[in-house]
């Protein structure tokens, strides 16, 4: 798609720290001229943005975060798009890449951290999601760290979203029972029926825990958390002899003023069981064998990439960071920019 010389750039700031959920009201875009790369700098023109849930931890009125963005300051983000003009010797014009480009149609990037993007492989866009940090993240975390077993039962929260999505089918895969943890009906049967979960269970359902109980009469081997809060601690009460509690995420958590840590944590030492935290960029040396293995599973049919794709522009960002939060997705959230058709 050729630049129009009337074309502006649009970029997304931060407008003030949120109170709670964060609206569009805690946000403005501002427009200006496209910039132009400069020795070893190349412009990339954005296709798609990811929408994380991860934002509102770092747009908290606190230092204890890493990427803090505090007011004024471009809102982070993780884009996918096509480099239009190169001064760099290792990108050409016409390459896919991804990269942390913050919330705008157009960046300038040195290429730090900058990655080119085999679309062979997978579509652009599933590199923000399934076959990017959501999608490694569940590949990692269950494979080095949950290690599941034939005859084993994985608890999958936050089942439905960006890497739940991926985590509880290789699960599966790898030969386990796998239970997922959502917030809707309709996101059940879907879990169940598309991506082949065992068994979905509503947590806001009021017989939420004595559903997960019948479907864990033998406790639970590893837990894979991305939501914390009362699910999380809800969960621990199941889990097995020298069972694992990796902690990939806390959505339920970055929204909230005070932070809330699980009550049920005696479980853990009843059971000899283990509770730790998990980084996905430990494994980043590794990207590609991730990759290249989930590139294959769904080659293979036996895994589904699922994305929840939203038609907009820059401005768009905080209404779908606000139905992400409100879980409206099915899979990884992104944006889709005008640039992509």
């Amino acid at each position: 798609m050729p630049r129009t010389r009337t074309e502006r750039n649009a970029t997304l700031h931060l407008a003030r720290v949120p109170s709670g959920e964060a609206g569009p009201g805690d946000f403005e875009v501002r427009e200006s001229a496209i910039p132009r790369p400069h020795g070893g700098e190349v412009l990339i023109r954005t296709h798609y943005v990811g929408i994380d849930a991860a934002l509102r931890l770092i747009v908290r009125d606190s230092s204890d975060f890493l990427f803090r963005v505090k007011p004024r300051d471009v809102v982070h983000g993780s884009g996918a798009g096509e480099v239009l003009e190169s001064r760099h010797p290792d990108y050409r014009v016409g390459d896919a890449v991804i990269g942390s480009f913050g919330v705008q149609r157009y960046a300038i990037s040195d290429g730090s951290g900058l990655e080119r993007c085999d679309t062979s492989l997978a579509p652009l866009s599933t590199w923000l999601g399934p076959m990017g940090v959501s999608g490694l993240t569940a590949y990692f975390a269950m494979f080095d760290e949950c290690k599941p077993q034939p005859g084993q039962t994985v608890l999958v929260t936050g089942a439905a979203g960006a890497v739940g999505s991926i985590a509880g089918q290789l699960a599966r895969l790898a030969g386990a029972r796998t239970i997922g943890l959502t917030s809707t009906d309709p996101k059940c049967r879907w879990l169940e029926s598309e991506l082949g979960y065992h068994v979905a269970i509503n947590y806001r359902a009021p017989d939420f825990r004595e559903q997960l109980e019948r479907a864990a009469p033998e406790r639970i081997d590893a837990i894979f958390d991305n939501v914390g809060g009362a699910v999380l601690d809800e969960s621990l009460r199941l889990i097995g002899m020298r069972g694992c509690v990796l902690l990939c995420g806390s959505t339920s958590q970055y929204p909230a003023e005070t932070m809330q840590g699980p009550s049920n944590y005696i479980w853990l030492g009843t059971m000899r069981a283990r509770m730790q935290g998990f980084v996905v960029f430990d494994y980043a040396a590794r990207y590609g064998e991730g990759r290249r293995r989930l590139a294959a599973f769904a080659k293979a049919g036996s895994l589904k990439m699922p994305e929840h794709i939203v038609r907009g522009d820059v401005s768009d960002f905080p209404a779908a960071l606000r139905s992400l939060y409100r879980g409206e997705n099915k899979g990884k959230m992104v944006l889709r920019l005008p640039a992509a058709g």
